[in-house]
């Protein structure tokens, strides 16, 4: 089956095409742009900033104010991610995930006294998640050694 335009009275490349050709070409055609870039993007992690987080079970209300506070975070707006963090706190302070993120938070602005403490809160309600509980307990450890070697100083 061939198109049957009639352009001109020769024959021309249209004519000559048979209609599923043309139709793979654009299919081919359209594939190809839609994935080309015109500039280079910047990718964002779509994942958390709990690199161990165990957030299967977590009520669905938690775990929008978590992404929220992640894209925040990513953001590089700390405060609002942290407000965001203390909310998911309030309304539930049994997730260990909310206080380990704090935690994370406050030693990207610099308060390490308060990361350690979130930390900790963060291991006080773990229940079996051992891989956030040694996340927590490096966050006490390499900050208290810092802290003790400032004292010295």
């Amino acid at each position: 089956m061939q198109i049957s335009w009639n352009y001109r009275s020769n024959n021309t490349l249209l004519q000559l095409i048979p209609v599923k050709h043309l139709l793979v070409f654009l299919f081919v055609l359209l594939v190809f742009t839609g994935c080309a870039q015109l500039k280079p993007a910047t990718v964002k992690s779509t994942e958390s900033i709990l690199p161990v987080a165990d957030s299967v079970k977590l009520p669905d209300v938690i775990k929008t104010l978590l992404a929220k506070s992640d894209t925040q975070y990513f953001d590089d707006n700390f405060t609002g991610s942290l407000a965001t963090l203390e909310r998911a706190v309030r309304i539930n302070p049994r997730h260990a995930e909310v206080w380990s993120r704090m935690a994370q938070v406050y030693l990207k602005l610099g308060n390490e006294e308060q990361a350690i403490q979130h930390a900790k809160r963060s291991n006080s309600v773990i229940k079996n998640n051992i891989r956030l509980k040694a996340f927590n307990n490096e966050i006490i450890t390499s900050n208290s050694l810092k802290k003790s070697q400032e004292m010295s100083n």
